[in-house]
């Protein structure tokens, strides 16, 4: 079974973990980053959903010093902060006032810093210091360090980093990590996103199932639903167009047949945007290629909202339960969510009009 991991490693690009905290009434995120100076620092509240709300930004000076001070209490949740090109995840327990923080920019993603002000950081630093000292040697030592959590939240969220990589595997755990949140913050969104996340995968992973036991995706079949985020983080699904005609295109921007193909894709969808028809553009681009993504789809003139990527390459998700294995893969799928042809290619046309 391919693995299941879009939705889960979106958290933790690579432990780059930070905690801090803020209270109301002079509550602050400060500190000292060496080799910061000059950077921009961004802070945002960030969510399972993908989510992110800018909560305030600042200026290291020539000393790497900054200090935000939010308008609003800082809530108990995840959180991320960027520092020129780095990116910092972190969990606030909703009680810290002032955290303060030293640390080097060049090795902050190793959690090398020094933060007063926040118990709930002195837990998880612990935690991923020692992964990153020990490394984890298997699954059972990932789901003890999971454990390891001082909350359900930091558990869930040490879950989506540590298992995420193979989360078809590990779906009990994330199903019992998910029980536990809810139980811990009934019914905020922490809750509801990770429950909604968490039955994604399953679904996704009854998909492959599906796919297995049935072969590859035909024409007739029910197309299966891809929810993913587009560049600007919003999550995007495919089953939100059912009752037009929809074009599925995995491609990339590093695909020069991709590249090729997208005048005529655009073309048609200008001719019939009208009618009913529309375009879903799953793009294989790498983590680090996200820009290059975004510069393809601005170049192209692709100009239809639902572009979506979990960044994978070829490790994409959605690729696996379409059985994609070059690109451009298209489908072109019926009003009534079923798969209709197969790579049309330049009869993209001849084959939307026999559905129109």
């Amino acid at each position: 079974m391919k693995k299941i991991k879009s939705l889960l490693l979106f958290v933790l690009p690579a432990f780059a973990i930070l905690y801090a905290c803020n209270g109301q009434g002079g509550s602050a995120i400060k500190g000292t980053i060496t080799g910061a100076a000059n950077l921009q620092v961004l802070l945002e509240q960030a969510h399972f959903d993908r989510s992110n709300v800018a909560l305030g930004k600042a200026t290291c000076d020539a000393n790497g010093n900054f200090e935000i001070k939010p308008e609003k209490p800082f809530e108990q949740g995840l959180y991320r902060m960027t520092i020129g090109a780095k990116r910092l995840y972190f969990v606030l327990g909703g009680t810290e006032k002032v955290v303060e923080i030293k640390a080097d920019l060049a090795t902050i993603d190793r959690l090398d810093v020094q933060v007063t002000g926040s118990e709930s950081f002195t837990c998880y630093a612990n935690i991923i210091s020692d992964v990153y000292k020990n490394q984890l040697k298997s699954p059972e030592e990932a789901r003890a360090t999971v454990q390891k959590g001082c909350n359900p939240l930091i558990q869930a969220f040490l879950a989506t980093s540590l298992l995420g990589q193979n989360a078809g595997a590990f779906i009990d755990d994330f199903k019992a990590a998910s029980k536990s949140l809810n139980e811990y913050m009934p019914g905020s969104k922490y809750a509801t996103d990770y429950a909604t996340m968490i039955s994604t995968v399953q679904s996704q992973i009854a998909q492959q199932q599906a796919g297995a036991a049935a072969g590859a995706i035909t024409v007739g079949a029910t197309a299966p639903d891809i929810s993913l985020p587009g560049p600007d983080g919003k999550v995007r699904s495919l089953s939100s167009l059912k009752g037009k005609i929809v074009l599925l295109d995995f491609w990339a921007s590093w695909c020069g047949p991709c590249r090729r193909a997208n005048p005529h894709v655009v073309e048609v969808y200008k001719k019939y945007k009208g009618k009913g028809f529309d375009v879903f553009s799953v793009s294989l681009d790498k983590q680090d290629g996200k820009q290059k993504w975004i510069d393809a789809i601005a170049k192209d003139g692709l100009e239809w909202d639902n572009h979506v990527s979990d960044l994978q390459f070829w490790n994409s998700a959605p690729a696996g339960v379409y059985g994609v294995r070059s690109i451009p893969k298209t489908f072109l799928i019926g009003r009534d969510g079923k798969i209709v042809a197969i790579n049309p290619g330049m009869n993209l046309e001849q084959e939307l009009l026999k559905v129109l």
